[in-house]
């Protein structure tokens, strides 16, 4: 096997840990953490905090994903939204605020999972395989792993998250009896997943397969690799690509809900200011983005402008954190 290839679940956790503390460290990434800028109490040392501390989780993952192609276990018994929240729980418990990394441990905990069942198979780690597998686990999900979701997303004190509008057909996650509202309507986690898909970015994401990950975010990676191989540009360019390409629904909501709490009106009433951002890193990007000098400096006038309105495009952000553990699963060695 060649040397760095992924072996088994503790080369999992290593690439899941590492795809997030490597994403917190690229600067300067417009609106969020970064080696040079905290978000208030969420500082840079608290993010890389959370990227260790998710780590057995994604190990789990891999672990209960290689049983799965065994046939020691089935897709269903894997509990992705069981590991989800103790991603979200252990990153909290490992630094002072609240957990930082509960978008991404969404993604992540199916990828690793993903990546064990194409280890159990004997399966070559391809972002293909790797595609299908997160969907192939997924879709069987359960009802009490879309109570533990909830569970995360309250654990993840997230002030962002505002009210569920009650026809969307999904409890809202503060509701004291959406366990049970859950287990009535039968909602598996899957099922929340493509309800909310619609309004936020990550759940899309996951519907979809990792499709931005693999697509605009790793593919960009590769190409700023090759082209220079500095990491640090390559990362902050993946995620002006991933920000161009998509309107950042984390960004748009926490707009948005300064003129209502309720959701997805919130969302849709940020996606103008979320459009505006898109486009402002297209623009970037055509400068050359942290490739060159006057891209650096439309950057940081790109980040000042974004903290200065208390907005970060973090969706992004966790897309990135995606699309470096699938270079991470299949190339990339820092």
């Amino acid at each position: 096997m060649a040397l760095g290839a992924v072996e088994g679940p503790d080369d999992v956790m290593i690439a899941a840990q590492l795809a997030a503390a490597l994403e917190v460290s690229g600067f300067p990434k417009p609106g969020n953490i970064h080696r040079e800028a905290d978000l208030g109490p969420k500082t840079f040392e608290r993010f890389l905090a959370g990227s260790i501390a998710i780590g057995p989780a994604c190990r789990k993952a891999a672990e209960r994903g290689m049983a799965v192609a065994e046939g020691s276990l089935k897709p269903s018994e894997v509990e992705l939204g069981f590991l989800v929240e103790e991603a979200v729980r252990k990153d909290g418990a490992w630094q002072k605020t609240d957990p930082t990394h509960a978008g991404f441990a969404m993604l992540v905990v199916p990828l690793s999972a993903s990546a064990g069942l194409a280890l159990g198979k004997g399966l070559e780690l391809d972002i293909a395989v790797l595609r299908s597998g997160v969907l192939e686990l997924l879709r069987p999900s359960t009802v009490e792993d879309a109570k533990a979701l909830y569970r995360a997303l309250r654990a993840s004190c997230s002030t962002k998250l505002g009210t569920l509008r009650p026809d969307v057909g999904l409890p809202d996650v503060f509701d004291p009896h959406a366990g049970e509202i859950l287990a009535e309507r039968g909602l598996r986690l899957w099922n929340v997943l493509e309800a909310c898909s619609s309004w936020d970015l990550v759940a899309r994401e996951l519907c979809q397969g990792l499709k931005l990950s693999s697509e605009v975010g790793l593919r960009r990676l590769e190409e700023e690799m090759l082209e220079h191989g500095c990491l640090n540009t390559a990362i902050v360019n993946a995620y002006l690509a991933l920000l161009a390409e998509a309107e950042d629904t984390h960004l748009a909501r926490a707009w948005g809900l300064r003129e209502t709490p309720l959701i997805p009106d919130a969302v849709w009433e940020g996606l103008e200011m979320a459009k505006k951002v898109s486009e402002e890193a297209r623009r970037i990007l055509e400068l050359g983005g942290a490739r060159t000098p006057e891209g650096l400096r439309a950057l940081r006038e790109m980040d000042k402008w974004l903290r200065s309105e208390g907005l970060n495009p973090g969706s992004c952000a966790d897309l990135t954190a995606c699309s470096l553990m699938l270079a991470l699963l299949t190339w990339l060695r820092p």
